[in-house]
């Protein structure tokens, strides 16, 4: 995948979901309250091992060692992050953000891999760097005198980044192990759909076995083992919520045949050919002028310095018309994501599925200038496969 217009043509793009706390090479960095709770359980719960391991170690200090435990598996989380953002620049795919949460990460990237072998390098790279930080987490845990403060956070680092590879690898989406499988089933079959479908089955097969187990614990245990049964339980939620959202382009059965619906992009149709031509005009244009235009295209504020600020949202300006004409243009635009520029011979399928999984509308068509050519409403796209299989089902019946 090639990567996003570069300098002047560059388009804004919104903010990701969270608290921005920095970037790390041009990645901006977001947390979530969530990843706030899971520090914090975290140095709950490991303030009694600390004391327990260690004896001599008052309260007040294993409160902290236990804090800086959770903030240093945060930190782990966003290492295996950013091992799938460089691997993703590498493959030519651009990033938002990685933003932390409950449990784990996500790393928003502009658009989906390309070809089978991208994703499979995306998604390995992140359990790759787990491992790798559980292997020097242990190197330097060797020389280091056991039963101390120190060899244990060491010794805790080393296991959580290992358990983080290791579940990270399981053969499931919304998981890393998952999309690798995708990548595999992908380049032999040709076909994406029949990835996701295994990796989808695979993800169901995950959280009916995290939530048996916890079942079991349940019974065996009692209410000892309501901690660990319940930590389960959030897992196999996270698994299923994530398999609904990766499993958009799985088909499904049309209600008055009983036929399989392909949600897939129908072959010999161009984006391009359910796109609208393009109008550009300067952020500083009355807004009755801009309506217009509209009339001609979509049309496109950009900035005196060449920054597409974005796409006119022509109902919010014919209400604003009808109350300040003069008013500019700017103040009803729909801003220009990352994630909502296609550009050109991007994979259909691809576009497809990002429209499912976010509320990106419209989705904008570039060259490989980076000059947009097109505007695409996403109802527009999403109609596509379900228009296709109706004329193919009416030719059937003919």
């Amino acid at each position: 995948m090639t990567s996003g217009p570069r300098g002047a043509d560059r388009p804004r793009f919104s903010a990701a979901r969270g608290w921005p706390v920095g970037r790390i090479a041009g990645v901006q960095i977001l947390l979530t309250p969530s990843w706030i709770a899971s520090v914090v359980v975290i140095a709950v719960l490991g303030v009694p091992v600390v004391e327990r391991v260690v004896p001599q170690t008052g309260t007040p200090l294993a409160v902290l060692v236990a804090s800086l435990l959770g903030v240093l598996v945060g930190v782990s989380v966003l290492a295996h992050e950013l091992g799938h953002c460089v691997v993703a620049r590498w493959v030519g795919i651009e990033v938002i953000a990685v933003r932390l949460y409950l449990l784990g990460g996500v790393s928003e990237l502009a658009a989906g891999p390309r070809t089978a072998r991208a994703e499979a390098l995306v998604a390995a790279a992140g359990p790759a760097v787990s491992g790798l930080l559980a292997g020097v987490f242990w190197l330097a845990l060797q020389p280091t005198q056991a039963g101390t403060l120190g060899w244990l956070v060491l010794l805790l680092l080393a296991l959580s980044n290992l358990i983080i590879a290791l579940f990270n690898l399981l053969p499931a989406l919304p998981l890393d192990g998952g999309r690798v499988i995708r990548a595999g089933i992908w380049g032999a079959s040709g076909s994406r759909r029949a990835g996701t479908v295994a990796a989808v089955v695979g993800g169901y097969l995950l959280a009916a076995a995290l939530a048996g187990w916890a079942v079991w614990q349940l019974v065996r245990e009692g209410s000892t083992a309501l901690l660990p049964a319940g930590i389960a339980v959030v897992m196999a939620a996270f698994v299923v919520v994530g398999v609904i959202a990766e499993g958009g382009d799985v088909g499904s059965d049309d209600s008055e045949t009983g036929e399989p619906i392909s949600t897939s992009w129908p072959a010999g149709v161009a984006l391009a050919s359910i796109s609208r031509p393009v109008v550009r005009l300067g952020t500083d244009v009355p807004v009755h002028a801009a309506l217009a235009a509209a009339a001609a295209g979509a049309v496109i504020l950009v900035q005196a310095d060449g920054i597409a600020r974005g796409v006119l949202d022509e109902p919010a300006a014919r209400e604003l018309a009808g109350r300040d004409p003069a008013a500019p243009a700017s103040l009803v635009t729909r801003p220009i994501t990352p994630a909502a520029i296609v550009f050109a011979g991007e994979d259909p399928d691809e576009v497809l599925a990002r429209a499912r999984r976010a509320p990106i509308d419209p989705f904008v068509l570039v060259d490989a200038s980076g000059t947009p050519t097109g505007i695409v409403r996403a109802a527009d796209l999403l109609a596509v496969p379900r228009a296709h299989h109706n004329r193919t089902i009416g030719r059937k019946s003919g």
